[in-house]
């Protein structure tokens, strides 16, 4: 009998470490201490051929002053003249199951200069800042207008989720902000739900959607994330 029930015991275990190894979870960390870790910019709704207007960067660099210099970070800014300048970063993610649908936290560390419930031209500095994901790559179509338009739709300019990105809050980082300061968003208590491609790919991506016609420039310093 004891031979039996151990018998019984093993296979238990084997079957449940099997079902657990089909669908693992998987974590990412991103300090960018060897460069940028595969993630890129995509910049969005503004007119063809303005990057230089628009003064549109990505770069490997370090946290400003008065944060510590000696820490990695990626910086993105660019100037919203078109009152609609959406500016992300993203990247892509493979290995993963076929058609399957993940549950997709985010947990991000970064600088910003910001205040809260701050006022600007057109709109507040204070941006809304989302993460969320798609089953194929961030890029632009031009409309009829020579206008750069997303092959996605973003809600957060109305400070509003959807079933593409959430809004984790805002990127003001404190009342009378002036200086930069670190700053942490997440969605663990709101995993977006994405979708892998029959290739078992899908892209992450987060940042804001401005309706301020000015300058933004955030430092992203720490990024984890988790897909179940």
């Amino acid at each position: 009998m004891n031979k039996l029930i151990y018998v019984v015991f093993i296979l238990l275990f084997f079957s449940i470490a099997c079902e657990k190894n089909e669908n693992p979870g998987r974590e990412f960390e991103f300090s960018f201490k060897n460069g940028n870790d595969g993630w890129h910019s995509f910049f969005s709704d503004y007119p063809q051929g303005s990057e230089a207007l628009y003064e549109l960067t990505f770069e490997y660099t370090t946290l400003p002053e008065p944060l510590n210099t000696s820490v990695p970070a990626i910086m993105i800014s660019g100037i919203n003249h078109s009152d609609d300048l959406l500016s992300f970063i993203y990247r892509k993610f493979d290995g993963l199951q076929p058609n399957k649908k993940y549950a997709v936290t985010f947990d991000v560390t970064l600088a910003s200069n910001v205040a809260d419930n701050s006022i600007g031209i057109g709109g507040a500095p204070d941006l809304a800042f989302g993460v969320g994901g798609i089953s194929y790559e961030p890029s632009n179509t031009v409309d009829g207008d020579g206008w750069h338009r997303p092959n996605f739709v973003s809600r957060l300019q109305s400070r509003e989720s959807n079933d593409i990105l959430t809004m984790t809050g805002t990127i003001g980082a404190g009342e009378d902000v002036f200086d930069y300061t670190l700053i942490s968003r997440n969605n663990k208590d709101n995993p977006v739900m994405v979708t892998a491609n029959s290739k078992g790919e899908l892209w992450l991506m987060m940042g804001t959607d401005s309706g301020f016609e000015g300058t933004t420039t955030l430092y992203y310093s720490s990024i984890k994330i988790n897909i179940q």
